[in-house]
């Protein structure tokens, strides 16, 4: 993405809004007909407050206090996290790769490679063991899998969507050809 500093940068925040919203969205209707978990913004609201405490390893996700404003932290957190991920994606990885084919694959392999803060830092943290397999049930794995994959994909269709964009502003009519 060839853009200048500044303007990258406020795409990067934006594409990372959109990004996470689509996440959201996708995982709203897939948790609906119980394909996978609802994503639980009140409990990462939980345990971020308990981070700013300085509090990070819990033997049991019930161990992690309440708080009134854990929804709202949940979602700070949460589009925070959504939109700092995007950043080093659109500013540092995206130019680096030519092809839309290319993007899209490297975009979602971001978005997989993303999910490791759960399953390998998070979910331990909390009791749930690496994976989130200590109750040897996948489906912590498994919802974290795909809420990235769609994080990824979502990264990569912004990314292309953009540099057609860009495209057809250089040369009208060219846009098809990436």
């Amino acid at each position: 993405m060839n853009m200048r500093p500044v303007g990258g940068m406020a795409m990067a925040v934006l594409f990372g809004m959109v990004v996470t919203l689509m996440m959201d969205g996708v995982n709203s209707v897939a948790s609906s007909v119980g394909l996978i978990g609802k994503l639980n913004l009140a409990f990462i609201g939980k345990l971020m407050n308990q981070w700013l405490q300085g509090q990070f390893w819990f033997l049991r996700p019930g161990d992690i206090p309440d708080v009134p404003e854990a929804l709202m932290m949940g979602y700070g957190a949460h589009y925070f996290a959504g939109i700092s991920l995007a950043i080093p994606f659109y500013c540092l990885i995206c130019p680096r790769i030519k092809s839309g084919g290319g993007l899209f694959v490297g975009a979602l392999t971001y978005g997989l490679a993303c999910s490791l803060i759960s399953l390998c830092f998070i979910y331990p943290s909390v009791g749930l063991g690496l994976w989130g397999m200590a109750g040897k049930n996948p489906a912590l794995l498994i919802a974290s899998l795909a809420n990235h994959a769609v994080y990824g994909v979502a990264l990569g269709g912004c990314a292309i969507a953009w540099r057609r964009r860009m495209l057809q502003k250089c040369m009208p009519g060219a846009a098809m050809l990436h």
